[in-house]
């Protein structure tokens, strides 16, 4: 592991975006063996985001790519990566969220993950680095196991010194390696913002690549997803809740169905059918919901 394209995708918050690409330019500058260099798709952006990054990172490998607001996280990751693939000679791809700050352990951990995935496994991996809130220090991102394959309840890998192996991964910090991509390529073009992550890490690891979480968090990212608008939801009316049940940024059952399709084709008709009593009896769905889940 030597060259390494660092891959985001990006909808304004150039501020955070400045924040994460000064942290990750940072830790790469502590090992020199390392070539770093940064494909970006700023994804329609109207606070000057690209422009802001060439004045800031001027004297650094970063490439811009544009899209005009319909990528979302999926699409934007996908512009991006292939980008990279088409540039060539990169061992490894690491994805990176525009809201996560890495620390200087990353690159380190990464390294040492690679050497522990070719001792134990003979073989290349994708390797998962864990975030943690920056205020509370709690795991907020990271590699998890799927503890029902029936309510597909996961639990999180923490992280405690030692490198251990993972179902699934966020893609907040997450390392691709270049054999890992030669076999799978690039996430489903099907998925609308967010679910590729995790779709491209399980069927990964389904075909046999170690998914190695690193020893140590080596990153901060708040998780804003806590609330997932549940309340909001019961308020709305039920034409507005079937159109925010299939938005991207909503709750986004295509991607659910995309993802049980894909992954766990079993369980797609009982998603389809929990899915649409979500937005038919919201009150009930989520009493029940909690219950389950607990």
């Amino acid at each position: 592991m030597k060259r390494i394209a660092a891959i985001l995708t990006v909808f304004n918050r150039c501020d955070k975006t400045l924040a994460s690409l000064r942290a990750l330019f940072a830790a790469a500058d502590l090992h020199p063996e390392i070539e770093l260099e940064v494909f970006l798709t700023d994804d329609g952006s109207t606070d000057r985001t690209a422009d802001r990054l060439r004045e800031a990172f001027a004297d650094r490998r970063l490439t811009i790519l544009s899209g005009d607001g319909s990528l979302f996280w999926n699409g934007g990751m996908n512009v991006a990566w292939r980008a990279a693939i088409a540039t060539g000679g990169f061992d490894g791809y690491l994805w990176l969220n525009n809201d996560t700050v890495v620390r200087p352990n990353l690159f380190p951990e990464l390294l040492a993950a690679e050497e522990y995935s070719l001792k134990e496994f003979g073989k290349r991996g994708i390797y998962v680095g864990t975030c943690c809130d920056p205020a509370t220090g709690r795991l907020t991102y990271g590699g998890f196991d799927f503890v029902s394959l029936w309510t597909l309840k996961d639990r999180f890998v923490q992280p405690d010194g030692e490198f251990h192996c993972c179902q699934a991964a966020h893609g907040n910090v997450t390392y691709v390696s270049s054999d890992v991509v030669e076999r799978k390529g690039v996430l489903c073009d099907g998925y609308r913002h967010g679910g590729g992550d995790h779709d491209y890490t399980y069927l990964a690891y389904r075909n046999g690549f170690p998914i190695v979480v690193l020893r140590d968090f080596v990153a901060e990212c708040e998780n804003d997803h806590a609330e997932d608008g549940y309340g909001e939801f019961l308020e709305m009316p039920l034409k507005k809740r079937f159109k925010y049940l299939y938005s991207p940024l909503g709750f986004n059952l295509h991607n659910t169905l995309l993802f049980q399709r894909r992954c766990f084709p079993w369980r797609w008709p009982l998603v389809w059918l929990a899915g649409n009593l979500k937005a038919v009896i919201p009150g009930l769905y989520f009493r029940a919901y909690k219950r389950a889940r607990k």
